[in-house]
């Protein structure tokens, strides 16, 4: 059984803006992020664009949505699923290039996955190879305390 989801005339707003023009992208990402903050989980508001986009296909039969819009959904979903908070401590909602960055910082690189044993290789490179301006001794002794109190 599927329930039904109504569609958000924010959102429904946003997606036909997207249809005419790609200059609206920046409306259309302020719309649909105020439209992802007011939803307690990321699958709730999938679900609320999902319907959304099956309504602009039908009324506007178009095949898919528009760049703007499947941008916008991209980088709020992403940083809702990964944590990211939407707005700043003042409640202003962040920018695309803002959630784009912390994003990229969060996401891991998986072309390289690193082993326990490289890791604590490269530790203990990096601590066999202390740069000339700290002293070697000092940082020994803060890496030894940290792991006793670890």
């Amino acid at each position: 059984m599927t329930t039904k989801v109504d569609v958000s005339p924010k959102l429904y707003e946003a997606a036909t803006e997207s249809l005419v023009s790609d200059s609206s992208a920046v409306s259309t990402f302020e719309k649909m992020i105020s439209v992802g903050y007011s939803h307690s989980t990321v699958g709730t508001f999938i679900d609320e664009l999902k319907a959304t986009e099956k309504q602009i296909k039908q009324d506007f039969e178009v095949g898919s949505m528009p760049g703007p819009w499947r941008s916008s959904k991209s980088v709020i979903t992403s940083a809702m699923k990964l944590g990211i908070g939407l707005c700043d401590t003042n409640g202003s909602f962040y920018g695309k290039t803002y959630l784009q960055n912390k994003i990229k910082e969060m996401k891991t690189d998986t072309s390289e996955l690193i082993t326990t044993e490289k890791y604590v290789s490269k530790i203990c490179s990096l601590l066999h190879n202390v740069p000339d301006h700290l002293d070697a001794k000092v940082v020994g002794e803060e890496v030894h305390k940290f792991l006793m109190g670890a």
